[in-house]
């Protein structure tokens, strides 16, 4: 018999009957526990809030009986007053009644002839409830002469001629208790919680009135959603809704309250699979010494893994051992393989870390630049514009002043131009508006926006000739933005004097359009990265080359999204450098065919 089969059939008579008979039952049986806790909650839950509602409902049909009285309709309110205050005496509340304009007529809690104070600023809330016309409970409130926690009830209704009134039927919170059982010894506190989460009363003396409920149970409160939940303290809570008052019936217990049986019945059941497992494992122990010699050789062939060359077990006699030796002599060659994996994956790992480090860094020297190239124009035009707020001024300096402001403030705006254009463009928000155009007006545009540029650095700019038309399908916009940032990176990195030469060519079905100078070249170092954002050469002490090093990330850019690519090339340090983009010909828009 197979090491399987053993092994199969010790399992099986020992564990397959308790998982057989046991496991689906005592599922369903910790379930029912638990959920019957639960429900049993639920119901005392809501029970006690119809025991709330029960204390409205006769306070609602006080009101109702008291505004039928022939007193009140006849408006003999001191003979309706005299009965109200006789009514309430016995019932440790208070009866208040207000007319239309939120004048209280009658206040049992106020002795009797005595001046009623001058609620008119309650007009509105009076005016609300004679507009819903419904019965309604308030939440918990301060009583305006007992500066007692009160609650009540507030009645509007409508007499002959149009007369209108709201009565309220208010009592201290505290008298809330006797709609809450005694406390019990399962540990269970029953309390009542108004719509805003605040204590009514409990039955754990003393109660808090007006604590603010714990968050868990106003966060329940607040969503409505009532249920069980779950309390930081491990503990749970159900809740239940009164309909009439929409206050909340809240149960906190412990957690023993509702998991403790499902729990017993758990540990039961383990420490019976525990006696199973035990079974199983006294009945592998007395076959084990059948396999122990084949699973020493075995143990003694996987141990010599890493230390030599693979070695392949002497045959056991037992199928499964002889098996698992050759896969552990198998399982040396493919260590040896992942063990190459693993390096080169370092090696990969490593040349990352490199490369993110050199972003780092470009990316903190691209900060370092942006702060000084923002704040250099900031001083000339702080300069001017204190001349400007000096009197007697000529025209001349005047004129000088905002000359200083126009060209520094256009340096600025440049700057900020070049970064949102890099932003949208990496970001894929730059839309291009492509069309067939010919390259000779974009090299004549970019040439006529450096001009100036180059003149005031005594360059030339020169164009070779281009022999036929030459047609691509771009924006001309960026393709002259392209050129242009080109030829001012070609005036930057040239000593005065330098010729900057254009030249536009046709190579097989492409445009090679190249910028070339014999400038200040770059670094073999700097040129395989040299489109990458925030790349710059060394720049001179002055720092009068300028420029945040997005111009040519800008142009790489723009021209991947034409569908071309750009290439730099550089013999080294004051070699010069050429640039070179390729892009698509198309057909020229009157040699196409209708």
């Amino acid at each position: 018999m197979k090491v399987r089969s053993l092994l199969a059939l010790t399992i099986t008579v020992a564990l397959v009957p308790v998982v057989v008979f046991l496991a689906a039952p005592l599922a369903r049986l910790v379930d029912a526990e638990r959920d019957a806790g639960v429900r049993s909650l639920q119901e005392a839950a809501r029970a006690t809030s119809v025991a709330v509602d029960g204390q409205w409902n006769e306070a609602a049909g006080l009101m109702r009986a008291l505004s039928a009285s022939s007193k009140l309709e006849a408006e003999q309110m001191e003979a309706f007053a005299g009965k109200a205050h006789q009514l309430m005496r016995d019932r440790d509340a208070n009866l208040v009644l207000y007319d239309a304009n939120g004048q209280q007529r009658v206040n049992t809690s106020v002795p009797e002839g005595s001046p009623l104070p001058d609620t008119r600023a309650d007009r509105d809330r009076i005016a609300r409830l004679l507009e819903s016309a419904k019965v309604s409970v308030t939440d918990l409130l301060t009583g305006p002469v007992t500066r007692k926690p009160m609650v009540a009830l507030e009645y509007p209704f409508s007499l002959a001629e149009d007369r209108q009134y709201v009565m309220g039927y208010a009592f201290e919170a505290a008298l809330m208790d006797k709609a809450l059982p005694a406390p019990d010894s399962d540990g269970d506190t029953y309390h009542i919680y108004d719509r805003q989460a605040r204590l009514i009363q409990s039955n754990r003396q003393p109660a808090d009135i007006g604590a603010a409920a714990p968050p868990a149970i106003a966060a329940a409160i607040h969503s409505r959603q009532g249920g069980l939940v779950a309390m930081p303290d491990g503990g749970y809570a159900v809740l239940a809704t009164s309909p009439m008052s929409g206050w909340w019936v809240v149960i906190t217990t412990s957690a023993e309250r509702i998991d403790g049986n499902a729990r017993r019945i758990a540990l039961l059941s383990g420490l019976g699979l525990l006696m199973a497992l035990l079974l199983a494992v006294a009945t592998a122990w007395a076959l084990s010494a059948r396999i122990a010699k084949a699973i020493a050789q075995t143990s003694a062939a996987a141990g010599a893994i890493g230390s030599g060359p693979p070695r392949r077990p002497a045959p056991s006699g037992i199928d499964e051992a002889d098996d698992l030796g050759e896969s552990i002599y198998q399982a040396a060659h493919l260590l040896a393989e992942a063990a190459a994996e693993r390096e080169r994956l370092l090696v990969q790992a490593q040349h990352a870390r490199e490369v993110a480090d050199t972003q780092n860094r470009a990316k903190d020297e691209f900060l370092a630049m942006l702060g000084h190239e923002l704040r250099n124009p900031m001083a000339p035009i702080s300069v001017a514009a204190h001349m400007l707020a000096m009197p007697g001024l000529s025209a001349q300096q005047l004129r000088q002043a905002s000359d200083v402001i126009a060209r520094q403030s256009a340096h600025m705006t440049r700057l900020v131009n070049d970064l949102l254009d890099v932003s949208r463009v990496t970001r894929g928000l730059i839309s291009l508006e492509r069309k067939p155009l010919s390259i000779q007006p974009v090299i004549a545009s970019a040439v006529e926006q450096t001009a100036g540029m180059a003149a005031s650095q005594q360059h030339v700019l020169s164009v070779a000739p281009i022999h036929g038309e030459l047609w691509v399908n771009g924006d001309a916009i960026r393709l002259v933005q392209v050129t242009a940032n080109l030829l001012a990176n070609a005036i930057k990195y040239s000593p005065p004097g330098s010729e900057i030469r254009v030249e536009a060519v046709r190579v097989g079905e492409e445009l090679v359009l190249s910028v070339s100078d014999n400038g200040s070249g770059i670094e073999p170092g700097l040129l395989p990265r040299i489109f990458d954002l925030f790349s710059q050469g060394a720049r001179r002490p002055d720092r009068a080359d300028g420029g945040l090093g997005l111009g040519l990330a800008l142009v790489h850019k723009i021209v991947e999204l034409h569908g071309g690519s750009v290439a730099a090339y550089s013999e080294g340090p004051g070699q010069g450098s050429r640039f070179e983009i390729r892009l698509p010909l198309c057909p020229a828009p009157h040699l196409v065919l209708p």
